[in-house]
C-alpha cells in the first residue's frame, strides 16, 4: 500500500504520478510486514520530512526572490498567492505547486500561458511583472490592482450595478476577450472575483481568469453573458440560477428589472445549444452597443420560477400544508415567553441577583432613559443627534435609521451605577472632554510586571477615554450592533475592528477633527493605516493601553490586586455586562480596564512581539499580520490571568466577538 507524500492520498502501486495532485511517485519495495503499534507515532514525522519544504506558508516579512511578503491572499489548485512588495510597488505573487508542472500537458499549458501573458501589454489586463518557470518552485508576479472586484461590489454595493454600468462592463469584457484570443488565450476561467474595478473606474481582468485553452469563440461569449447576468440579477440565488452548469442544461431565465432588449441578447448568448448562440465576439459587441437607452425601455417584471422544480416545466407544485398540533403548541409557548420577556423582569429574576423579585413592568418605552447616556456626562461628544437623520461624512452616511433605537422594547434596563463614587484621578484632565484622561509622557516596562530599566519603552502623551464606548454612543454613527445585552449605557460589543475604524473617522469628522485612519478597499481586503500625529479619534496602541491600564502601579489588575474592587468578571457579574463606572478606577481615573468587555487595540498580534521588541519609543506593533490584539478580559473570565493587565488575546479584524468592545484614544 502506497500514499502520495505530497497530498497523502492512496495511490495505485504501479502509478508513476499521483492521480490527485500530479506529484512524481517514488515507489519503495513493498512492505513485507505490517506497521507495528510502536511505530505509528513516528509515521507523521516521516511524512512531514518528505514534504517539499518550498510549499510551507511564508510569513509576513519574509522574502522570496526579492519580494517581501505582506500577507497571504488565497490558495487555489495551482499554487499559493501572496500580496508582496518589490521596489516600492505591490504585487500579487503566485508560487506554483511543484505538481502543477509534473504532468506534461499541464506543464505545456502553464508555460504557454505564462509566456503569452508576459507579452500582453494592455491596461485592461493586469500587468505581469515577472514569470519564472525554471525556478524551483516556479512563480509569477502580477502588478497589484488597487480597487475592488465585481464580486465585492455585488456583495456589498449591489445598488451600484445599474444596467447602464453593466452594459459598459460587458462591452469592455468583450474587447478584452478579443485581445486575449489574438494572443492564443481564452477567458475560460473568468469570474466576478477575477475582474477588478480600479479607483478610476477602469476595468482590469486578472491573470487568474485567463487560460491557455483552445475554446470555441462562442464559449467565451457564454462566459461574458454569464457574468453580465450575475451582475444584473436581483434574486439572492443568482449564483445558482445563472451558473454556467445550470444554464447549459436549462432555458435562460429572464432577469427582473432588466430591459427586455438586453434579456433577448443574453438569451441568445447563453443558449444551452452552442450552435444557437451569437456567432462571434464582434456580433456580440454590436448587439449590446446597439441597444436603446435604458430610460423608457420595457423592463422584465416577472421571472420564471419553474427552475425551482425538480426538473419539470410549468407551475411549481407546492407541498400540501399539514396542521400539526405540536407545532401550534410550540408557537403558543414562544408567544407566552416573549410576552413575559417584554412585560416582566423575568430575565433579571433568572440571571440577576438572588433577591430580585418577579414583577410586571409593562413595555419599556423611550422616555425612561432619554437623558441617561454618556452624552450628558460632558465627554467629547457635544450634543445628541436625531437618529432619523444620517450623519454625513466623507465616508458616507454612517447611519440611516428612521426609528429611535432607544424605543426598542427588547432593551433591558441598565443597572444603575454611580460614576462618582471613586476618588478623583491624579492625572490632570484637559480637552477633548471631561470623560477623557490626559496621560503624560511616560516610560514603563511594556509587557512586564516590573519596571526593568533595561527593557522599558517611552510613550508620548495622549488622551484616553475613562469609559468603554457605550451602545448609545455607537448608534450615533453606526447601525445598531448585535450586542450581547441591549442597554444605552452598557458597553457596545460584538463590533469588528474595521467597523470601529469607520466609527472613529466618522466621529472625528463630526467634531471637525482630522481623521486618524485611512481606509482603502472593501470587505476582507480592506487596508487601514493610522496617522498617529492626527488629532482625530482612534484606538490606543497596545503599549498605550497597557500604560493606561497599569496607571503607574504594579498591580495584577488595573488599579488593585483584588479584582472585586476594580473589575466586573464572572464571579461578581453573573456573566452580564454592566454600565461603566460601577467599580473603582485605577490611579489614572480609568474604569473597567480589567473586566466588563475586553477591548480592541490598534496593533497586529504577534506572540513573539514583546520578546523581540525592536522599537522602544512609541511602539505600534508589527507592520503586518492577520489578527488584531485584544486586551483587558471580560465578564466571562474568572479571576486569574485572563483579567491580568498583561494578558493578550487576538481576533480577526473582520469579525465582531461577544464581550469584546473598545475605548477611544487621541494623540495630544
Amino acid at each position: 500500500m502506497h500514499y502520495c507524500l505530497n497530498c497523502g492520498e492512496k495511490i495505485p502501486e504501479k502509478a508513476k504520478f499521483c492521480p490527485f495532485c500530479g506529484e512524481n511517485v517514488v515507489l519503495d519495495e513493498p512492505q513485507k510486514t505490517e506497521l507495528k503499534q510502536e511505530d505509528i507515532p513516528k509515521a507523521p514525522a516521516l511524512i512531514q520530512e518528505a514534504i517539499n519544504k518550498n510549499f510551507t506558508l511564508l510569513d509576513p516579512g519574509e522574502f522570496f526572490e526579492g519580494y517581501k511578503i505582506l500577507r497571504m491572499m488565497n490558495k487555489d489548485k495551482e499554487g499559493i498567492k501572496y500580496i508582496a512588495e518589490k521596489n516600492g510597488k505591490e504585487h500579487v505573487l503566485k508560487i506554483f505547486f511543484k505538481s502543477s508542472f509534473h504532468n506534461m500537458d499541464t506543464l505545456f499549458g502553464m508555460q504557454m500561458r505564462l509566456s503569452r501573458l508576459d507579452h500582453i501589454k494592455d491596461s485592461s489586463i493586469a500587468k505581469v511583472s515577472e514569470a519564472n518557470q525554471s525556478h524551483s518552485p516556479a512563480f509569477m508576479a502580477v502588478e497589484y490592482v488597487h480597487g475592488v472586484s465585481l464580486a465585492e461590489i455585488k456583495k456589498y454595493n449591489p445598488e451600484r450595478l445599474s444596467e447602464e454600468l453593466v452594459r459598459e462592463i460587458g462591452l469592455k469584457l468583450i474587447k478584452t476577450a478579443m485581445l486575449v484570443r489574438k494572443n492564443g488565450l481564452s477567458i475560460a476561467g473568468l469570474q466576478l472575483s477575477s475582474i477588478m474595478l480600479k479607483e478610476d473606474s477602469e476595468l482590469v481582468v486578472l491573470s487568474s481568469g485567463i487560460r491557455y485553452e483552445d475554446r470555441d469563440e462562442r464559449e467565451d461569449i457564454f462566459t461574458i453573458g454569464t457574468i453580465i447576468a450575475q451582475l444584473l440579477a436581483q434574486n439572492p440565488l443568482y449564483q445558482n440560477i445563472y451558473s454556467s452548469d445550470r444554464i447549459k442544461l436549462n432555458k435562460f431565465v429572464k432577469i427582473v428589472g432588466t430591459s427586455m432588449a438586453l434579456n433577448k441578447v443574453l438569451a441568445e448568448s447563453l443558449h444551452r445549444t452552442i450552435s444557437q448562440r451569437i456567432g462571434s465576439l464582434d456580433k456580440f459587441y454590436d448587439a449590446i452597443s446597439k441597444l436603446g437607452p435604458v430610460e423608457g425601455a420595457e423592463l422584465c417584471t416577472v421571472q420564471d420560477t419553474s427552475f425551482l422544480d425538480t426538473g419539470t416545466q410549468g407551475e411549481a407544485v407546492m407541498p400540501k400544508a399539514r396542521i400539526e398540533l405540536g407545532f401550534w403548541i410550540l408557537i403558543g409557548v414562544v408567544i407566552v415567553l416573549m410576552g413575559l420577556l417584554f412585560t416582566t423582569n423575568i430575565y433579571q429574576v433568572i440571571f440577576g441577583a438572588d433577591e430580585e423579585k418577579f414583577q410586571i413592568t409593562g413595555f419599556v418605552w423611550g422616555k425612561e432613559a432619554e437623558n441617561d447616556s454618556l452624552f450628558q456626562k460632558g465627554n467629547a461628544f457635544q450634543e445628541p443627534m436625531s437618529s432619523s437623520e444620517p450623519v454625513l461624512t466623507t465616508y458616507g452616511a454612517l447611519k440611516s435609521n428612521t426609528l429611535d433605537e432607544r424605543q426598542d422594547p427588547r432593551r433591558l434596563p441598565a443597572v444603575p451605577q454611580s460614576r462618582d463614587a471613586s476618588p478623583a484621578p491624579v492625572v490632570k484632565q484637559s480637552p477633548p472632554g471631561r470623560n477623557f484622561v490626559k496621560i503624560e509622557p511616560s516610560t514603563f516596562g511594556f509587557g512586564r510586571s516590573s519596571e526593568n530599566l533595561a527593557h522599558n519603552v517611552s510613550l508620548s502623551g495622549f488622551y484616553i477615554s475613562k469609559y468603554e464606548v457605550s451602545q448609545s454612543e455607537w448608534r450615533r454613527f453606526m447601525k445598531p450592533a448585535n450586542v450581547t445585552t441591549l442597554g444605552d449605557e452598557l458597553p457596545v460589543d460584538n463590533v469588528s475592528w474595521f467597523d470601529i475604524a469607520i466609527y472613529c473617522n466618522g466621529l472625528s469628522e463630526a467634531e471637525g477633527l482630522s481623521p486618524a485612519y485611512r481606509i482603502r478597499g472593501l470587505g476582507a481586503s480592506r487596508v487601514v493605516s493610522c496617522d498617529f500625529n492626527a488629532n482625530g479619534y482612534r484606538l490606543p496602541s497596545e503599549a498605550e493601553w497597557e500604560l493606561a491600564a497599569k496607571g503607574g502601579q504594579l498591580y495584577n489588575y488595573s488599579g488593585s490586586n483584588d479584582p472585586a474592587e476594580v473589575a466586573w468578571y464572572r464571579e461578581n457579574s453573573a456573566g452580564k455586562l454592566r454600565a461603566p463606572g460601577g467599580k473603582s478606577p485605577n490611579k489614572f481615573g480609568l474604569y473597567d480596564m480589567s473586566g466588563n468587555v475586553s477591548e480592541w487595540v490598534w496593533d497586529w498580534q504577534d506572540a513573539n512581539y514583546l520578546n523581540a521588541l525592536n522599537k522602544f519609543i512609541n511602539p505600534t506593533g508589527p507592520e503586518t499580520g492577520t489578527q488584531k490584539s485584544i486586551r483587558g478580559g471580560n465578564v466571562m473570565n474568572s479571576e486569574g490571568r485572563n483579567l491580568n493587565v498583561l494578558w493578550r488575546e487576538r481576533g480577526d479584524p473582520n469579525k465582531g466577538y461577544q464581550f469584546v468592545g473598545f475605548r477611544l484614544a487621541r494623540s495630544k
